[in-house]
């Protein structure tokens, strides 16, 4: 009989157990004590203190050949386990219920070559992960010939106390000289297939136990080490020395770590430098909470895997580590996301995630040191999740992008949680390695230089940070969690058992807690430091409190205690950096929201549905008045209303799917939709105010939310994407994007647009008015600073006078034609078809629209394809005229001059992209914004 070697983590499915506990509490035992691939093997588990003690249903066998970081999964793992399973069902003891046993030969079990085979790992469920499990367990498997193992001990490594007795077992599979050998001395000798020895520990210290084996035509061996316990030590903690990874600047052959764990007793640094194996040298000191220790001999600029042994039970990585190693999945990150990846460790003994360390690392230089952030009120967020961004997933596929970025107008890219996670592809708001840039989006250098790009262009970077709750796999549930309830142990000094407010997900922080609230402003603290990071929107503040439970009215209601916590976190981000952006997604009572407000903090607003409803046609729920944060009685511009976010359905999808009709008239089609989400968005961009919009919004994106399920994959927009939905060369989405860049543009070039007089007139209609008043009051503007805004939009499914609610009387012009309107009386009415809508200004701006809601042709000069492959073509008939083509970022391409007549320009040779083409005459210079595809 032999029994198991080590225990591995294995993540199936929510319920499965996480955490890597070297002492398992069942007992894995095989006969014949030495497995051989190709022959039967039953294997027996006797299942006490584990989730399956008791369990009265079927139990079946969940099994995977160990190969490193890419196990192989028997057939049989399928779950839930159905009748087609049977091979795996384990059969029950009639002695006793919480044994069972299976009888099967692995070639045949798994399908492969018994060469493939060296290691099994198992663990026993029931049909469903809900059911229970016990925890992971694995055991060798020999080749068929010669071959030696130990019986026991069974389950490593292994502390013994001073004087204690350790039972050793050896056996052969076949007749054999056997002999016992600690640090190279003979303990004990016998021929035959099995060999006893009774080992009484000395002093503190790490031996070796080795079993050697001869039958007389070949040799084998196997071998344990073991350690005597000896105390920890108690030393101060050295100055300067923070909890995770301490880098010295002068000595790149050390490194000091620090693990901070309250009421632990011992802790051992295993890793690269010591074969994974817990050594008395690398016993961490302890001083109160902390302990710590000093590895020296490393070489600067390696890599070097390391985890922590926690009261010889608890394996983890380090917290605090920025880097971490995922042997479930680094194995799916491309070698073009992450060149040169370290490979995880070949180690048994490396289990679940590692942390790395690197010393020597050379500094990123930073191109713009002196970022000057957008001021609140005017920001122009676009948030997007990198992996449905571009099929780079990476920080360079935004960056190839970052021109489209710039035209539209925007200037923040906010950037979904890309904190490392319980895998690859989820939205990021399962996090567990909080100062870990996720590798599957790139190098932490890559994310540098992606801040520093934006920094150059203008654009500030706004983090999604998720500290309401954790992922089961962080450490720091790790180190004190309740394994009989599957949730933080009730002395977590981090996390709450149980989470203290409803629409909670994983595990909740406690931010009453001292030590949360250390984590939580250290976290803070490093993104704006060590990336530049410019502000954060936090994830479900509204979840920042220890007060509720399961009434969703109660949470949402005003709390003072929460209010402290958000306002204390707050306070000392400012202290790192007085002006990074602070956002909450809160979505609380606005008596709550305004203290927060006025406090400095901006808030998320979800205005999704109303702004639906106008696109649709639907009055009810209609009012857009809320977006505004005067309407709330907030005394600064601070709120972030949003048409759309990640979390709610696309616009576009809900026209085309629910729009309103007629006989006569429908919103659902593309065309009417996209006229009308730019109405809408005239109604959105001008209110005053920092605003949102979720990935391509501006282009009509109009696949569902729940597409591929709610956080899946979901296609690109790009023509040249595989797969691509070819938005990028459509002309009415790309009538959609300019749209919105004149709009946005519209908002940031003119004051009026930070104006407190703002009026909404019919605002519960699909009639509606927008009135921005100049702090002037003039009726006579002499410049753009004076000038009042007056938006008029028609959201109903046929034509309407709209009657006017004009300043004054006398000369307004629409904004998008240039047309002038004389008013002759204040409520004069204005005649709207369905969707149309009117932007009018009481002074005429000089500069003429890029959109193409006024077309760039005249009776003059024409100008086409758009999009164009090959060559520009403009028709002429009549005037002189200069020409340059300008990228995105402002640099001519190309130049020069033509006579009347027509005009050929070849593109071939300028690089894909968006352009302006500007033509310039005797008296006035136009401007078209083109593809080149």
């Amino acid at each position: 009989m032999i029994s198991i070697t080590h225990c591995r983590t294995r993540i199936c499915y929510a319920f499965c157990a996480i955490f890597i506990f070297y002492k398992a509490s069942a007992q894995v035992t095989t006969s014949p004590a030495i497995p051989i691939a190709s022959q039967p093997v039953t294997i027996t588990v006797d299942v006490s203190a584990t989730g399956l003690e008791g369990y009265a249903n079927d139990v079946w066998i969940w099994a995977w050949i160990e190969q490193g970081a890419a196990d192989l999964n028997a057939p049989t793992n399928i779950n839930p386990a159905t009748s087609a399973q049977d091979a795996a069902k384990m059969i029950r003891s009639q002695s006793d219920p919480d044994i069972y046993t299976i009888t099967l030969t692995p070639t045949e079990f798994f399908g492969v070559s018994e060469d493939q085979i060296e290691e099994i790992g198992l663990l026993l469920k029931g049909r469903d992960w809900s059911n229970g499990q016990t925890p992971d367990y694995s055991f060798t498997v020999s080749q068929a010939g010669f071959s030696v193992s130990f019986v026991h001990p069974s389950r490593f490594p292994i502390f013994l106390n001073q004087g204690q007795t350790l039972s050793i077992e050896g056996a052969a599979s076949e007749l054999a000289e056997l002999s016992l050998w600690l640090n190279g001395s003979q303990l004990s000798s016998n021929n035959g297939t099995s060999i006893n020895y009774e080992l009484t520990a000395g002093s503190p210290g790490q031996y070796q136990i080795q079993l050697i084996g001869n039958n007389g035509e070949e040799e084998k061996k196997q071998d344990f080490s073991f350690l005597v316990r000896q105390s920890t030590i108690q030393a101060e903690l050295p100055a300067f020395i923070i909890p995770g990874i301490n880098y010295d600047q002068n000595d790149a052959s050390v490194a000091t770590l620090c693990l901070q764990a309250p009421n632990k007793e011992s802790v051992y640094i295993i890793g690269d430098f010591n074969d994974w194996e817990p050594n008395p040298d690398y016993q961490m000191y302890q001083d109160g909470d902390y302990f710590w220790l000093q590895v020296s001999g490393l070489n600067a600029g390696q890599e070097y895997a390391f985890q922590y042994l926690v009261d010889e039970t608890i394996q983890i990585a380090d917290p605090y580590a920025d880097k971490i190693l995922d042997p479930q999945n680094d194995p799916y990150i491309s070698e073009e996301t992450y060149p040169g990846l370290k490979a995880y460790p070949e180690s048994n003994l490396a289990n679940g995630i590692v942390a790395v360390m690197e010393t020597g690392q050379l500094a990123y230089s930073w191109e713009v040191t002196d970022f000057e952030k957008p001021a609140n009120e005017d920001l122009v967020i676009y948030e997007l999740l990198i992996r449905d961004f571009d099929e780079r997933h990476d920080y360079q596929g935004i960056l190839n992008h970052l021109d489209y970025l710039k035209g539209l107008g925007i200037n923040a890219i906010e950037l979904m949680p890309i904190m490392e996670i319980d895998g690859n592809l989820s939205w990021g708001y399962n996090p567990f390695f909080f100062f870990a840039p996720d590798k599957y989006y790139g190098s932490k250098n890559e994310l540098k230089h992606f801040v520093d790009e934006c920094h150059k262009n203008g654009i500030a970077v706004i983090l999604d940070m998720v500290l309401n709750h954790t992922h089961e796999k962080n450490p720091l549930a790790a180190l004190y969690w309740d394994d009989q309830n599957y949730r933080p142990a009730a002395d977590n000094p981090w996390l709450n058992q149980e989470a203290t407010h409803p629409f909670n997900v994983f595990y909740d922080f406690n931010h009453e807690s001292d030590y949360t609230k250390a984590f939580v402003d250290t976290v803070n603290h490093y993104w704006i430091n060590e990336y530049k990071i410019d502000g954060y929107r936090f994830d479900l503040t509204k979840g920042f409190t220890q007060n509720y439970n399961t009434d969703v009215d109660e949470w949402s209601s005003y709390d003072q205690s929460r209010i402290d916590i958000l306002t204390r976190m707050t306070d000392a981000i400012w202290e790192s950096d007085p002006s990074t952006y602070v956002i909450f997604e809160h979505l609380a009572e606005n008596s709550e929201e305004t203290v927060l407000a006025d406090y400095g903090i901006m808030l998320w607003g979800n205005m999704n549905y109303n702004y639906s409803q106008n696109t649709m046609g639907y009055a009810d729920g209609s009012g857009i008045s809320w977006a505004y944060y005067g309407t709330r009685n907030w005394k600064d511009s601070n709120l972030i209303s949003y048409m759309e976010s990640h979390d709610e359905e696309r616009v576009m999808f809900k026209n085309k799917q629910y729009g309103n009709t007629t006989a006569d008239y429908t919103t659902r089609e593309l065309s009417e939709a996209i006229d009308r989400t730019v109405a809408a968005a005239a109604f959105y961009y001008l209110i005053p105010g920092p605003k949102m919009l979720w990935q391509f919004g501006e282009l009509g994106y109009d696949i569902s939310i729940d597409e591929n399920g709610r956080t899946g994959e979901k296609p690109l927009p790009w023509s040249e994407a595989p797969n691509g939905l070819d938005y990028d060369v459509d002309p009415m989405r790309i009538e959609l994007y300019e749209a919105f860049s004149e709009l946005i543009s519209l908002k940031n070039d003119y004051g009026i647009f930070r104006t407190s007089q703002v009026d909404f007139m019919n605002d519960n209609t699909l009639q509606k008015e927008l009135l921005l008043t100049n702090e002037t009051d003039t009726d006579a503007p002499a410049s753009a600073a004076e000038m009042d805004v007056y938006v008029m939009g028609n959201f109903g499914l046929s034509s309407a006078a709209i009657r006017g609610h004009f300043t004054h009387t006398g000369s307004w012009y629409d904004y998008f034609s240039g047309q002038e309107l004389v008013v002759k009386s204040a409520d004069q009415s204005v005649n709207l078809s369905a969707g149309e809508f009117r932007i009018y200004t009481d002074y005429r701006i000089s500069e003429e629209p890029i959109t193409s809601l006024n077309p760039f042709h005249d009776n003059r000069i024409k100008v086409f394809p758009n999009p164009v492959t090959q060559y520009l073509e403009v028709q002429n008939q009549a005037v002189d005229y200069d020409y340059s083509i300008v990228d995105i970022n402002g640099r001519e391409v190309l130049k020069g001059h033509s006579n009347p007549g027509n005009l050929r320009l070849s593109v071939q040779g300028i690089p894909s992209g968006w352009y302006l083409l500007k033509i310039t005459g005797q008296s006035s210079t136009k401007t078209m914004r083109f593809i080149k595809q």
